[in-house]
Order: C-alpha cells, then structure tokens, then sequence
C-alpha cells in the first residue's frame, strides 16, 4: 500500500476532526462579514451620527465579535492539530520525512480553509438580507432602511478571513516544527497539572474581580465629583484586576481539592475530583474564555435593550406631547393651521398653548477639564431663554413665587446635576440691547420637559416685573415663541399608531417647511457666542446653515429650532434603536454559539482522553452509577462555572454602570437589572440543552455498557 493510500485512509477515518475544523471556520467568517456587511452599510452609516458615541461603541461591538470569533476558531484549530498528531506519529512511525508530510499537510489545510472561507463569505449575503428584514419589521419608517450591502463591509469580512487563515497557517507551521515522534506518541499520556491550588485563591480571586470593577467603573466618577479629577487613559488597566480574579476563580473551580473534615468522602469522589486537574492549563483557559464569552454575550444585550428603553423613554416626562420655539420674527405655523392639520388626520387638539420668551446674555460659572484631566470653574456667556412666571404658571398649572430678582430654573424631571453646571449657575443677566444688568437670587428648580430642551444650559424664570422691564425695550431679534399642544385621536381613527405617525409626520414637515434663514442653525449656536469668538478673532465651530429638509435624517439632532413631538421622536429613535439593539443581540447570538460549541467540545474531549480510564474503572468493578456521577462532574465544571462566574462578573459590571453614571438607580434601570437576570437565565438553559447533548455523546464515547442512554441527541 502507497503512503498516499494511507494518508487517504487516515484522513478518511478522521473526518470528524477536519468537519469540525471547517464549522468553526464557516462560521467565524459568516458571522463576522455578516455583521460587518450590516454595520458598514449605507443605510446604518447615514443613521449613525457621525463620531458620536454610537458608532464608537458600534465599532467596539464589531472589534469584540472579530476577536470573540477568532479565537473561536484558533480554539478549534488547536484541537485539529492535536488530534492531527498522532496521524503525524504514525506516518513518522513508518518512515515518512517531515518535509513530505508538510506539504501535505498544506495542502488539506488550503483545501479545508478555501472551501469554508468561500462558503461563509458566500452565505453572509443572504443571512445580511434576513437579518435586514427582521430591522425592517422593527422599524417604523422603512424608507431609509433599505437593504445596502457597502463595499466596506465585504472588505471587512475578507479581510478577517485573510487574518483568519494566516493565524491557522501560523499554528500549522509551529505544528510541523515540534512534531516529534516520542512526544506525539506521549502526548495523550502528558499532563498539564498545575501547582498546588490554595484554598484562598477562590476568594482571592471574587476580591480582585470586585475591586477591578470598582477601581475602574467607580473610582473616576467619584475622584470626578469629590475632587474634580479625572483619572488618566492608563487607570482602564484596573481592568485586568478583575480579569486576573475570574481566571483565578476558574482556577480553584478546576484544580482545588480538599479532604477537609470528610476524608471518606474526598476519596469515595477522587476519580470525579481530579481528573480535570490532569488538564487543569488547557481545562482553565477553556472555562476562561467560555467565562468572558458570557459576560460579553450578556453585556452586549444589556447594552441594546438600556438603550431601546433610554431612547423609547425619550420626553416620556414632557408635559406636552408636541411643542416648538421660533425666533419671533419668522412667520411659523399657529393654532388655527394646526387644527386644520388635525381635522384632516382625524386629530383633535385637546390643549393648545403658547407664549413669547427673551433671550437675554447671561454669564454663569460652568466647569472645563484642563490637559491634566482637573476640572475647573470658568464663566461662560452667551443667549439664554427666559419665561415670566405667570406664564410658566398657565402652561404648567403649577404655582410659581418670585420677587423682583429672584429666578428659576427650568429643568427635565427627576433632572440630576453633572460635572459640568450645577442649577444655580447664573451670574448675571443683561439686556443684549440695551446693557442693562441684573445680578439674580435663586430660588430653586422647576420640572417642564418642553421648555428645558430648548436652551442651554437651562432655560430660566423670572418674576413679571423684571420680565416685563426686560422686555419693554427688546427687539424682535431678541425674542422667541413658543407652542404647546396635545392631541386626541377619534374612535373611528382605526391603526391609531399610524394616525399618530401621520399627523406627526404632516405638523412638522409645515413646520419645517415655513423655516425661514433665521432659524437656519446648527443645535448648538449661539450668536452671543459667536460674536465673541469674532471679536476675538477666532473661528466661531458652530456657525453655518443645515439642510432644512423634513427627509434629513439628522435633521432633528442638528437643527437647533427642531420641534418636539413624542411619537415623532419615539418612531424616528426606532430606526436607531433598529440598528443598536440587534446589533446587539446579533453579536450576543454570535458569543453564545461559540461558548456552545466550545463547551461541547472540550465535553467530547475530556471523554475521547479519558476512555481509557473509564475502560480501567470499569474492570475495577464500577458502575454505570458511578460513571454517570464522573460524567456529570466534569460537565458541571465545564458548563455551570464558566456561566456562573461570567454572570456574576457582567451582574456587578452592570450594576456598577448603573449606579456610578449619576449616582442612583432610576426605576428603568432597576428593571433593566431584572431583565438582565432573565436573560441569564435564557442563556443557561440554552447551554443546558447543550450540557444534555454533551452528556449524552460522552456517554456513548466512553462505552460504559449501558444499553440505553439517559440523553439522546
């Protein structure tokens, strides 16, 4: 027989081991240019604000799932090649050179790598378009979710597969170069015991994981509020506290045992206590990745539904469910033309208010971060809204009490102060026209949604005597409307979703198209600033027009004029909501694949190692009782750890996140955690069908002579 017979024949019997080695591949590269395809197309990129901290985190996400599938793959890889050598002994064995074998080793790899390359980078087209779909289903305009696969993103996915095949290309060569006839005839034989576990290292390792989370999620908020101190770039490095203590906590889960106060019992279970400290290196890096796979699946979801609540939550609070300011000299839509609007959308207005507002020059004391990462106190100036109290006191219905001198400040509900302005903030208030000067008392906070939008940093109250001497010898260029209003839907309105979509969509575009140069500005503009920066001989960043287009998809971040409308705002944050959270539970998918399949894996094998030592235990005199308690030992560790402590790590990350990003738990936040433990829960029970799919194949790897198995696949 031809060594080209044999080789054929061996490659034949080990089919199983190249099968496996190409799933891992297919599906690296279709999950990752799938991924890439959506994230990189025309449609998401237009949606995305630019440098925003979306598409930050966006590209984060598309950074975790390549490397989160790379070494997938190279996990996989290094299977192969173990299982390839003792093929290699063989052909060694019987006199084949090295070289001889190299090549053809080269060539199975290139086979094995060209056909599942191809076929992922193939099928991610249509798995793309299946997944758009499910965007479009969410989405509540479509227009702008068309399906447009960008260049970019097959680029991307070809070139993970290119990074891909290079590392598996990299471990063959390092194969090829330490095989050695006695070591891979031993290699079954070896272990990878590690040094004596310590029965403080578990705890040791819960201390550094808590303490890495707080030291990197907890110490730079508090140093920012207590001392007014950012913590450098490098202090991220914590991080790698909480990383050394779930590897230690995975350690002492796989190679500590003790006798403790029950020797008998330590003995009777020795065979299922440490038979996996006999491949505790190879056994802890596994269950360490499977551990940070679930943090990441489970972070990733978190992530998209924090943010579908956030965004669907957006002006929930507002008192009115649409409103609108305008420079007062533009000729804006009014009560009469928005009823009619209403009547033809089977609308009817049950609340219709306006009143007109100054804008008056204050300074106030603000806060800025020097090169060093301190926070300092500097006055600012620039335009800021003021509202006369009796006013406020119709549109709100809430009682408001100031004397000559005092103001308020209008606020968001349940508003809670940052670094960087604090309520009480004013300085001083001057008339921009004629440089009259007030120096204000303040007299506490007022909620309205409505109004706290459209001013920064606030926009304020003042009692009807000094509005009124303000505004007696104001211009028009100094002043704004305001409209608010709700709407009632008729009974016989049928899809009333669709009816609130409708007369959203027809108010405001007659509200933008009636925009005149005026109100042509981008969000943050302010003309008192502006006219500093050029007496100062500066270039003033936020000056310029906008595209004043109702079809503008950044029209209503950009714009600073933009009306609010809650079912507007709410449809037109289910696009990006569309986008970030089934990114987000697509790369949660992708993660929870991979901790599957390398769970079952390394199950298949502990058993394909282990036969021999069941054969032996078998002629010893055990039972089918006993083998099963073994088998379910291993597979606990293998499957309950790494999901425990990858839970318990991303629980208290989240918690964290929560809390120190101002300080408290909101009630959306609370119910955020809740459904973060559901989700937890889902993805046990996923890998618990896995967990009885791996239990039953050890079962029939090992042989134990039971004629039925408990588990069938």
């Amino acid at each position: 027989m031809t060594m080209s017979k044999i080789t054929a024949k061996l490659r034949k019997k080990n089919r199983d081991q190249y099968l496996l080695l190409g799933i891992c591949i297919f599906l690296s590269v279709i999950l990752v240019t799938s991924f890439t395809m959506m994230y990189f197309s025309p449609s998401i990129q237009e949606l995305l604000p630019p440098g925003g901290d979306t598409r930050k985190l966006m590209k984060l996400m598309m950074g975790v799932v390549m490397i989160g599938c790379l070494i997938f793959t190279l996990y996989g890889s290094s299977l192969f090649f173990r299982k390839k050598s003792r093929e290699f002994g063989v052909m060694l064995a019987l006199g084949e050179e090295r070289g001889a074998l190299a090549g053809q080793l080269a060539k199975e790899l290139a086979a094995v790598v060209v056909k599942y390359v191809l076929s992922g980078i193939l099928l991610a087209v249509p798995v793309s378009y299946l997944i758009w779909k499910l965007f479009q289903a969410i989405a509540l305009n479509t227009a702008r979710l068309k399906y447009r696969p960008g260049n970019a993103g097959i680029f991307a996915g070809i070139l993970f597969a290119a990074i891909l095949s290079l590392c598996i290309l990299v471990l063959g060569i390092r194969f090829i170069r330490q095989a050695d006839i006695m070591n891979i005839l031993n290699a079954s034989r070896k272990t990878e015991m590690v040094r004596e576990i310590k029965p403080w290292f578990g705890r040791l390792g819960a201390a550094l994981v808590a303490a890495g989370l707080f030291l990197a999620m907890a110490v730079p908020q508090l140093t920012v509020r207590l001392f007014r101190q950012g913590m450098p770039a490098i202090w991220n490095v914590t991080y790698l506290l909480g990383i050394a203590g779930l590897y230690l906590i995975v350690l002492s889960a796989v190679g500590y045992s003790k006798k403790g106060k029950h020797p008998e019992k330590y003995y009777k279970n020795i065979i299922s206590t440490n038979l996996m400290r006999f491949t505790a290196r190879q056994t802890t890096r596994n269950m360490l990745c499977i551990a940070l796979l679930v943090f990441v699946m489970v972070g990733s979801a978190f992530w998209g539904v924090m943010y579908y609540f956030s965004a669907m939550d957006g002006g929930g609070e507002a008192p009115y469910d649409y409103s609108w300011h305008y420079p007062a000299k533009e000729a804006q839509i009014g009560k009469e033309e928005t009823e009619k609007i209403a009547r033809e959308h089977k609308v009817t207005l049950t609340a219709y208010e306006d009143l007109d507002s100054l804008q008056l020059v204050i300074r106030y004391t603000g806060r800025d971060m020097d090169e060093q990462k301190r926070y300092f106190d500097a006055e600012y100036e620039k335009l800021a809204t003021f509202i006369a109290a009796s006013d406020f006191e119709r549109i709100s219905g809430r009682s408001i009490s100031l004397k000559a001198g005092e103001y308020q400040t209008v606020t968001t509900t349940d508003f809670q102060e940052n670094v960087w302005v604090s309520v009480d903030c004013l300085n001083e208030i001057e008339n921009p026209a004629t440089g009259e000067r007030m120096v204000p008392e303040f007299r506490g906070t007022a909620e309205f949604d409505n109004l706290a939008i459209g001013s920064d940093p606030f926009a304020f109250l003042l009692s009807d005597e000094d509005y009124n001497r303000f505004a007696k010898d104001l211009p028009d260029d100094w002043k704004e409307k305001h409209a608010f209003f709700n709407a009632e839907y008729m009974t016989d309105a049928g899809d009333k979703k669709f009816y609130e979509y409708e007369f959203a969509d027809a108010v405001i575009r007659e509200y933008i198209a009636r925009a005149t140069e005026l109100s042509n500005h981008y969000g943050l503009y302010d003309p008192r600033e502006e006219e500093l920066a050029l007496a100062a001989g500066k270039e003033y960043g936020y000056a310029g027009k906008i595209d004043l287009s109702p079809d503008n998809p950044q029209i209503m971040d950009d714009w600073k004029y933009a009306p609010f409308s809650k079912v507007f705002l709410q449809a037109n944050a289910m696009e990006m909501v569309a986008v970030f959270v089934l990114l987000s539970i697509y790369i949660s998918v992708i993660s929870l694949t991979a901790a599957g399949i390398m769970s079952y894996i390394r199950s298949i094998t502990i058993a394909m190692d282990n036969r021999q030592l069941f054969e032996d235990l078998r002629r010893l005199g055990t039972d089918d009782a006993y083998e099963e308690k073994v088998i379910k030992v291993q597979l606990r560790k293998i499957f309950a750890y790494p999901v425990a402590a990858g839970c318990t790590v991303v629980g208290l990350f989240s918690l964290f996140l929560t809390y120190f990003n101002d300080m408290r738990l909101q009630a959306f936040e609370v119910n955020m955690l809740l459904l973060e433990v559901l989700l937890m829960i889902f993805i046990a029970g996923v890998l618990y069908v896995v967990y009885r799919i791996a239990y039953g194949k050890m079962r029939r790897i090992v042989g134990s002579g039971i004629k039925k198995c408990s588990c069938r696949i």
